[in-house]
């Protein structure tokens, strides 16, 4: 009788041990969806900082354009010549003259 016993609890247990290596792991799977979860997360992160870049980029340019054209208009309405106001900013005069040609209108 405890034969019986014996080989019933040793053959249960081998059953159960290989049902566990057939088994999925289900922490392997948490483990790889928490990866692409995080994946996903630093590509879109990193789109984002791309295009705040960009935004900002943009935006400074804009605002030297529009700081270098009130100067020359400034320069202008003091009575500089347009040669002056090329030299002082370090910029062509061809540029000087479309500024304050726009700004006349």
């Amino acid at each position: 009788m405890i034969e019986y016993t014996l080989i019933g609890l040793i053959s249960f247990a081998i059953i159960l041990l290989l049902i566990s290596f057939f088994q999925k792991d289900r922490v392997k799977e948490v483990e790889e969806q928490v990866e692409q979860l995080t994946l996903s997360t630093m590509q879109q992160l990193y789109e984002i900082k791309k295009r705040v870049k960009a935004l900002e980029e943009e935006l400074l340019v804009g605002m030297e354009l529009f700081s270098t054209e009130e100067q020359i208009w400034h320069l202008h309405k003091q009575g500089w010549t347009k040669e002056q106001i090329a030299r002082k900013l370090n910029m062509p005069i061809d540029e000087v003259n479309i500024v304050i040609a726009r700004n006349k209108r």
